[in-house]
């Protein structure tokens, strides 16, 4: 008897959290995804692996999605949770062959990350010590100081922070672990922060709490974040990926190397930071336009 598409689904979502370290996020867009396409087919009737995993039914469905107005991105990672299932299958003895193989990925639209200017930058986070939010400030330290993604901040500790070296642990994707640095600032703040709530710098608390003594939700470091980036920019998006943006942005236009900015980010590939090399010379490029005189058509004789 042929094994069933949504208990298959099931056992390679528990696979992914289990055996390959994945985080609540990201299997729960593959279930989504998945869960997608397993709607799709049993409209025809189809339940298990072998008369639902095909090329033709796969092609429909991606066929579907464009009609349907997905973007080419979207496309492209419910493709991506597909193969990476149809993998999953051909190891178990499931499928004989894979059919997304022969299937090339969308080539999604080409948009450059939302980020801050220096200028914003600065005034986010001033040198002088406002009053009052000190945690939410130093949330936002953490974000622009380290580039790390919220949910390697909604996972710190106190002891992952090592004041002395001025470094923080942080588990990336796939449990992946890298010592990050730190702002001399962001120490000072998380000092202070600490110290006005009576907690210990070595305890296995979390970091970030409520005002009750639990761990502050995504959810809530999300909104801390968007309030914040309201106080400099009119951007639409004000999440804490534009703080991650904006770290890397500012390294690379500081001359960084990539690689280093790579290992900085828990990046896997190279592919995925060189994006802020294009940023980088998009940047350049719009600031030569601004400033050379005959760039813009509009020079004077002086």
């Amino acid at each position: 008897m042929a094994a069933g598409l949504n208990d298959t689904i099931s056992a390679f979502i528990d696979y992914l959290k289990k055996e390959r370290g994945f985080s609540e996020h990201t299997t729960a867009a593959y279930q989504r995804d998945l869960g997608q396409f397993e709607k799709f087919v049993q409209k025809d009737g189809n339940s298990d692996i072998h008369s639902s995993m095909n090329k033709q039914h796969i092609r429909a469905f991606l066929f579907q999605l464009s009609r349907d107005g997905i973007k080419p991105r979207s496309i492209a990672r419910k493709l991506a949770a597909l193969k990476s299932f149809c993998r999953y299958c051909l190891k178990q003895g499931l499928l004989n062959a894979n059919p997304t193989k022969v299937l090339a990925t969308p080539k999604p639209e080409k948009t450059l990350p939302v980020f801050l200017t220096k200028k914003q930058a600065r005034d986010l986070l001033p040198e002088a010590d406002l009053p009052g939010h000190l945690r939410d400030r130093l949330i936002v330290e953490f974000f622009y100081g380290s580039g790390i993604r919220l949910s390697e901040l909604y996972a710190l500790t106190i002891s992952a922070v090592d004041t002395r070296s001025e470094t923080v642990r942080v588990l990336g994707k796939g449990r992946k672990e890298r010592i990050v640095p730190l702002t001399h600032v962001a120490i000072v703040m998380m000092k202070q922060y600490l110290h006005d709530n009576g907690r210990s710098g070595d305890a296995e608390e979390p970091l970030f709490i409520t005002t009750k003594g639990s761990r502050l939700s995504k959810r809530q470091i999300q909104r801390v974040v968007e309030r914040e980036l309201s106080t400099v920019s009119r951007q639409k998006k004000r999440s804490p990926h534009v703080l991650r943006h904006s770290f890397a942005t500012h390294l690379m236009d500081g001359g960084a190397d990539i690689r280093a900015v790579k290992e900085l980010l828990g990046h896997s590939s190279l592919t995925s930071t060189q994006i802020y090399t294009h940023v980088s010379r998009e940047h350049l490029i719009k600031t030569y336009r601004q400033a050379h005189p005959r760039a813009g058509g509009s020079a004077e004789d002086g």
